[in-house]
């Protein structure tokens, strides 16, 4: 089986990263896409809990999931109290996945800093999948990894998590009266609300959100 696991803070997941999920099982006719969001461990501003992206993803990957069955979501990271680096991850799904063909997604700027990380050269043995938009790898001698697949994107919009995140806050200063939210609501809780109201949430994101995981947002006020 071709898997791709594709790696990230999915604070929160976006329309990109299922866009870009996508392109990478079009194009390289991957079996299936295994997101893998980063532990609680990460000092990252404004990171939720694992257990809140997880679901949000969970969400996405049910929706996609009934058209056809590729997305999946592992919590491998979850029950890790200290820092593990790219290679330690790596090394775990390479044990657990050994018997397939599988393949490690991630943008060119994030790709670009593979050079300054932990056991550099080990890194060099796997194979990745390359999204390219502006960014440049021209710092990165190509020839010295494994395989490395370069997907031009097609986005015309920037669609970031801190961008989604910096609009909840910006909209919530100046919500509607009828919206009722706590300011001082803990951000960092572990309760998730999975119910929904039924009059539909306020568009917030500009559709950079898939409609579930904004009324998941809003009903569990993160990011506020």
């Amino acid at each position: 089986m071709k898997i791709g696991f594709f790696g990230g803070s999915f604070n929160p997941p976006t329309m990109a990263h299922t866009h870009l999920a996508k392109l990478a099982i079009e194009r390289l006719n991957l079996d299936k896409i295994v997101f893998v969001p980063i532990g609680d461990f990460y000092s990252k501003k404004d990171l939720v809990p694992i257990d809140l992206r997880i679901k949000m993803l969970e969400i996405i990957c049910e929706k996609e999931n009934k058209k056809e069955n590729k997305f999946e979501v592992s919590d491998i990271e979850k029950n890790f109290k200290e820092k593990k680096y790219a290679i330690d991850i790596f090394k775990i799904i390479e044990e657990e996945y050994k018997d397939h063909d599988f393949y490690f997604l991630m943008g060119a700027d994030n790709f670009s800093k593979i050079p300054k990380w932990k056991d550099y050269d080990k890194l060099k043995n796997y194979k990745y999948i390359v999204f390219e938009r502006n960014e440049s790898i021209e710092n990165i001698d190509l020839n010295k990894f494994k395989n490395v697949y370069l997907i031009n994107t097609d986005f015309t919009k920037d669609i970031s998590s801190t961008a989604i995140r910096n609009n909840v806050k910006n909209k919530n200063k100046n919500k509607n009266k009828n919206i009722n939210i706590n300011k001082n609501n803990n951000k960092n809780k572990k309760t998730i609300n999975l119910n929904v109201n039924e009059e539909k949430a306020e568009n917030i994101f500009d559709k950079s959100l898939d409609e579930d995981v904004e009324k998941f947002i809003y009903n569990n006020k993160l990011y506020i």
